[in-house]
């Protein structure tokens, strides 16, 4: 029989089940409202809450005003004001401005201790990579080519951003430009313009690349010419075209032509050859009656000589059709140089090539305007501007000087020692290296003089290299001791180079004596007036060594030999002045065109020539070294290309700052050799 529940119990059982029924319900919708909370305030987060809009500092857009009003110093002060105030990767960003604008500003002491508080600081990948090129940059705005390649070559990377590589190559090709290297630069701007879309930025540095190769002599274009040719050979057959056949326009168009065919899948733009084409018709100026000045009697009558029959080489040389009238003038006396001057000009002469002598040159340089243009074979100066139709051509040593100091500090050479006999022109060669090393360094040199007369020349070398002063320390050292110690003197040890002015006899005798001592270790450099173009088996052993520039016609044996069939002086020592001759002529129809173009070359005799601004015939020469054959260096470098001479191109820039504050846009032994340059040894 079934149990009966008292009805009290029954009732509290029910009352605890909708207890709990009630309590299960209550919780479920707490659960529900704390998920439906919760889900509004997820759905709450991912709303916007208005907030008030933030304030860009107004010291942005003043500091790119102020860089596109070129106002580049005040720009740097205010970049370097926000980079002190806005921290991280965004203040560090302002930095790298700041230094940018201080290049700009020519401030280069600022931009480098902008660089200093740049290193100083946390930097991103491509703010150290920018912060390279500011200082390769800032090397480069210095002349410190060499510190400049440094950089740029230590910074290399494949990964490099776009923008980023495309300023590194155009810093990279600067500093080869800078330090003469111009296959190099070529090399460097062919890699740029594979990365370029831009016709316009590829038909500049397309140009760019044309001028670099241009400025090459033949030879070295046809020696270094890859083969197969590729690209680079591509660019140096034209290149050679241009030099070849730059006086026949329509000649040097079909030529192109034909280099297209044999190259049809070279990037070199069709407006560019166009555009070298049209421009040369403008710039050659061929005369058919060309007036030559020369002395006749007097101290450069041999030399005169020589000219005259280095001027008829050129001519027969040309085709006939071609060949000008040449009309020879006596300028014996340098003061009828002007009266001469006007008189062939009166009798029909389009071109004047000479006068020889300096007095005379300095006439024509005080003459006022010329009418028709001179290539006088002397250089002089004055305190005023040459006339505008006066170029200046000759064989002046001191140009060798010069050389010689650039090729020493190309070498990587940076403590020389100088010593030149105590006469005119060593002194004037002396100040001549001195000065140059001076623009290229920014030290002074030690030197020394001798006596040109004599053939012991140890005192000053003595002195030259320390020698003295080791000797006077043993000497002291003696007297405090008391007694005799053995004593071996030494040369001073910061000495890496010697360069020495000297003919053949004092070279002679000069180099045992630096062997002897002590510094048989250090290469010697001279001038071309140290040798006669071959030595005798005795000065071949007391000379071997010595390194010096000269002319390609004494280095080329068989052109000399050719030459010497026709005219026997060019076998000669003279040969330097039949090489001025033969320049001369090959010069006269190229002047205006190498004038506007400071790029470009022409191939000679006397050296790769070409035109600087003050209208002066300047010349590569030849390094050789001293032996049995000579040794040849290759030519000397040419250093005025984007630094003293041509125009550069603005580097573009590349912003790293945050988007929102980003600007817009990223001998002359002999004595015909010594006639032979009188008039430019002249003080």
């Amino acid at each position: 029989m079934a149990r009966m529940l008292p009805m009290a119990a029954v009732k509290d059982g029910r009352l605890h089940r909708h207890r709990t029924e009630y309590q299960m319900q209550t919780n479920r919708t707490v659960v529900a409202t704390i998920l439906l909370i919760l889900l509004g305030l997820v759905l709450a987060g991912c709303a916007p809450v208005p907030t008030q809009p933030q304030r860009a500092d107004p010291d942005i857009a003043r500091a790119q005003a102020l860089m596109q009003q070129q106002d580049y110093a005040a720009a740097s002060q205010l970049y370097e004001s926000l980079a002190q105030r806005r921290p991280g990767a965004e203040g560090s960003a302002f930095l790298l401005e700041a230094i940018e604008a201080a290049l700009r500003a020519d401030d280069l002491d600022n931009a480098q201790r902008l660089l200093e508080l740049a290193n100083a600081r946390p930097l991103s990948d491509r703010q150290q990579l920018r912060l390279a090129l500011l200082r390769a940059e800032l090397a480069l705005a210095r002349n410190q080519a060499d510190r400049a390649l440094e950089v740029l070559l230590d910074m290399l990377r494949p990964d490099m951003p776009l923008d980023l590589k495309k300023r590194h190559l155009r810093d990279l090709a600067k500093a080869y430009r800078r330090l003469g290297n111009l296959l190099e630069s070529a090399n460097t701007l062919q890699q740029l313009d594979a990365l370029l879309q831009d016709p316009e930025e590829r038909l500049q540095v397309q140009t760019e690349i044309l001028r670099a190769l241009s400025a090459l002599n033949e030879r070295t274009l046809e020696t270094l010419r890859p083969s197969p040719p590729g690209i680079a050979g591509g660019w140096m057959d034209l290149a050679l075209l241009i030099k070849r056949y730059a006086t026949e326009p329509q000649e040097l168009a079909a030529r192109v032509m034909q280099w297209r065919a044999t190259h049809p899948d070279h990037p070199a733009l069709p407006q560019l050859i166009d555009r070298f084409v049209a421009q040369l018709e403008g710039q050659i100026e061929r005369a058919e009656h060309i007036a030559v000045l020369l002395p006749e009697a007097g101290r450069y009558a041999g030399a005169a000589d020589a000219i005259r029959d280095g001027l008829m080489i050129s001519l027969y040389e040309l085709p006939e059709a071609q060949r000008p009238l040449l009309r020879f003038y006596d300028t014996s006396d340098p003061a009828t140089a002007w009266p001469v001057y006007a008189q062939a000009v009166a009798a029909g002469a389009q071109a004047v090539i000479g006068p020889l002598q300096k007095d005379s040159v300095r006439q024509l340089l005080h003459a006022g305007d010329l009418p028709v243009p001179v290539l006088a074979l002397n250089k002089v100066t004055g305190d005023a501007g040459a006339p505008r139709n006066l170029f200046m051509f000759s064989l002046d040593p001191e140009h060798e000087a010069r050389l010689a100091a650039e090729r020493i500090w190309q070498q990587g050479l940076r403590n020389p020692v100088v010593l030149v006999p105590e006469d005119t022109l060593g002194e004037r060669l002396e100040q001549a290296f001195l000065d140059r090393w001076l623009t290229l360094t920014g030290d002074r040199v030690d030197s020394q003089r001798y006596d040109p007369d004599s053939a012991d020349h140890s005192a000053p070398i003595s002195a030259l290299l320390h020698i003295d002063r080791s000797k006077a320390r043993h000497a002291r050292l003696q007297r405090w001791l008391g007694q005799r110690i053995e004593f071996e003197p030494r040369r001073r040890a910061d000495v890496d180079v010697v360069f020495m002015v000297a003919t053949p006899r004092q070279a002679q005798s000069i180099k045992p004596q630096l062997a002897f001592f002590r510094a048989a270790d250090l290469p010697t450099y001279a001038t071309s007036m140290a040798w006669n173009g071959h030595l005798t088996a005795q000065q071949l052993a007391d000379m071997r060594g010595i390194r010096l520039p000269d002319i390609p016609l004494i280095v080329n044996q068989e052109e000399r030999k050719r030459l010497g069939r026709t005219i026997p002086g060019v076998l000669g020592p003279g040969v330097r002045l039949y090489a001025l001759g033969t320049d001369a002529l090959r010069l006269q129809p190229n002047l205006r065109r190498l004038l506007e173009n400071p790029w470009e070359s022409v191939d000679g005799q006397t050296g790769n020539l070409y035109v600087n601004a003050e209208r002066r015939i300047e010349r590569q020469l030849v390094w050789i070294e001293l032996d049995d054959p000579p040794q040849l260096l290759g030519y000397s470098n040419r250093m005025d290309l984007g630094g003293n001479g041509a125009p550069e191109e603005q580097a573009p820039t590349g912003s790293d700052l945050p988007p929102e504050s980003a600007p817009d846009g990223e001998s002359q032994a002999s004595q015909g050799q010594a006639d032979a340059a009188a008039s430019s040894r002249e003080p």
